[in-house]
């Protein structure tokens, strides 16, 4: 099973949000898996780079002694923000020139030397004008200030990071392993929606062929109720929280369809984003349109949010579960709720051990 040491105990997930951090960690019962420790906290302010390392070990630390975490071993991702990502083409090549290669592109695309950085690619697949066939590649880099900051923040609160890895793969690797009531085909697609900003994927026979960071996520959506409802950011959000939960009853149906006008327009605004994406998906790789967009993050609990980019889209969209099936479930990740923990899942499902006996090789 992926990410479970000797010890039948899995590495804890550490997912950095923007404002929020949230940790899980799955150990092995018989045959089953089952939660050993889930925690969500919020970062304090904090100013510059010494003031966001500090919020972040304040985060860590203080989920290490809110939940009965065992050990000390972490897979961690780093905020989107701290990420920046590309698609592009080059020529065919072996992959050790294709790594010089892609440093030089890090500086011309992204304007940054990769110093002590790191980057990430994936071969999408090839792409042919004619008689020239080149590489479509996924380039993800992080500078190296930035995985010093987190790295660091992770060490002061005592955990040891055994591997750093993309949100959008850990994401995948967590919604994946609930399964989804609708079949998925050669193609799936996942969307996570974030407070600021939104991670599209679609992977095909499993492996990661695209990749899209949208600037629409559930802040904007918050802003487009306040402002319609003439209420503060605060209180749309714990509205739109609220409702998504206990649907607020008949009484409530006037506010539920105001809510609804409000986010609508965002959410044709990321409809359409989406569906540019598996466009382009079809025609460059010539594959099957995802038959499903499965969606994760804090969003995915809102049925109003899947009904609305189903109808839009006109391909089902269904909230990733990640913790279906894992045995000692506690409130702050019961099954409701099991969308939200889909990256932290998947950090703690990440495979340790094939990675560093890969990196001892």
């Amino acid at each position: 099973m992926f990410g479970v040491l000797n010890t039948g105990l899995c590495p804890i997930g550490i997912d950095v949000g923007t404002h929020s951090v949230r940790m899980l960690q799955f150990r092995r019962k018989g045959e089953a898996l089952a939660l050993q420790a889930a925690c969500k906290v919020e970062m304090e302010s904090g100013e510059g780079e010494s003031g966001g390392r500090a919020r972040l070990q304040g985060a860590i630390k203080r989920c290490l002694s809110l939940q009965p975490f065992i050990g000390r071993r972490a897979v961690m991702t780093l905020p989107p923000s701290a990420v920046a990502s590309k698609s592009i083409r080059l020529p065919q090549m072996p992959d050790t020139d294709l790594q010089q290669a892609l440093k030089w592109e890090v500086k011309d695309r992204f304007g940054f030397e990769m110093g002590e950085g790191q980057i990430v690619w994936f071969r999408a697949g090839e792409v042919r004008r004619g008689t020239e066939v080149k590489d479509e590649l996924l380039l993800f880099a992080a500078k190296g200030q930035d995985l010093a900051l987190h790295l660091d923040a992770a060490a002061g609160a005592g955990v040891t990071t055994a591997a750093i890895d993309l949100s959008a793969c850990a994401g995948y690797r967590g919604a994946m392993r609930g399964g989804f009531q609708h079949p998925i085909g050669e193609a799936a697609a996942i969307l996570d929606i974030g407070e600021h900003s939104s991670e599209f994927i679609i992977t095909r026979n499993e492996q990661l062929t695209f990749y899209k960071h949208v600037e629409i996520g559930g802040h904007h959506l918050d802003t487009a109720v306040s402002q319609k409802l003439g209420i503060s950011h605060i209180e749309a959000a714990q509205m739109r929280s609220r409702l998504a939960t206990d649907g607020g009853g008949e009484s409530a149906a006037p506010l539920v369809q105001a809510l609804q006008d409000a986010i609508r327009p965002s959410l044709e605004e990321l409809a359409r984003e989406l569906d540019m994406c598996m466009r382009y998906f079809v025609v460059t790789f010539r594959g099957s349109r995802p038959d499903l967009i499965a969606l994760t993050g804090r969003q995915s609990s809102c049925p109003r949010i899947l009904e609305a980019l189903s109808n839009i889209l006109g391909v089902p969209t269904e909230a990733a579960q990640p913790l279906r099936g894992v045995l000692d479930l506690q409130d702050v990740a019961r099954p409701d709720r099991s969308g939200e923990w889909a990256v932290a899942a998947g950090l703690s499902l990440y495979p340790v051990e094939a990675a560093q006996q890969g990196a001892a090789a």
